[in-house]
């Protein structure tokens, strides 16, 4: 329990830490006025037809799911490289807690900002849903799968700030990641067609199939879950281990 308390220390030390920076509030600033004159353009251009309220809910998705690649990265650059810049980190890491203890607050506190910026959204939605019947089911499945995803991200963004205390790099190194597993699904173009399992492998692991595919039809596959879930794990693994080494050096 007293692991947990402190855990729970560096959480509220980060999320203070996320308010009283202004690149936090410009990020939610970008997010909400981005997304919004979308939402209206959306709403504009589709008004009058056919299913047109399901039609504004998957175009601002569809617009929306660009913001992963970026988000993670930007949440996340600090969270360490600044530290070993200023030197705090080596004073953090005197207190009475261990590497995993810092690491997982860390973590925490950018899923629940991050998780922050993507309810922004909800606003736009409820709109929707007091001007026509929006289909909720997708709306879940998506949030549902955003959410898991950026523990996936979140995670690759954390062990790229602990490996490196420029906040540049860590963004370059995270935002590199999420291309990877964002464009891994035009790499079935690279593969022969009758090779069918490799084809099945690469939209496995592809998010922006997941999202085009179940999610967008109200479906969570658990399997998509699992593997976010899994690969998160075994990116905080790899950074507790970068902050264990760093006692070494």
């Amino acid at each position: 329990m007293s692991g947990l308390l402190k855990a729970w220390a560096i959480f509220l030390r980060e999320m203070g830490a996320y308010f009283f920076s202004p690149i936090a509030w410009i990020v939610i600033f970008l997010f909400l006025v981005i997304n919004g004159s979308m939402f209206y353009a959306f709403s504009s251009v589709l008004t009058g037809q056919p299913r047109q309220i399901t039609m504004v809910v998957e175009s601002l998705f569809e617009f929306s799911i660009f913001w992963i690649l970026p988000l993670s990265p930007i949440l996340t650059m600090r969270l360490f490289a600044e530290e070993k810049r200023s030197g705090s980190l080596e004073l953090l890491m005197t207190a009475p807690v261990t590497e995993f203890q810092v690491v997982l607050g860390k973590f925490v506190a950018a899923q629940a900002f991050y998780t922050i910026v993507w309810a922004s959204l909800l606003p736009l939605l409820v709109m929707l849903e007091v001007l026509g019947d929006p289909d909720w089911g997708p709306i879940w499945a998506l949030y549902v799968g955003l959410f898991f995803l950026g523990l996936l991200t979140n995670a690759m963004g954390l062990l790229a700030s602990a490996s490196t205390r420029n906040q540049l790099v860590s963004a370059v190194l995270a935002l590199s990641g999420n291309l990877l597993l964002f464009f891994l699904q035009m790499g079935q173009s690279l593969v022969p067609e009758d090779a069918l399992e490799a084809r099945r492998w690469i939209r496995f692991l592809s998010f922006t199939s997941h999202f085009e595919g179940e999610y967008s039809r109200g479906i969570v596959d658990l399997r998509y879950l699992f593997l976010y879930a899994s690969l998160a794990v075994f990116f905080l693994f790899l950074a507790v281990r970068t902050v264990e080494a760093r006692k070494w050096r």
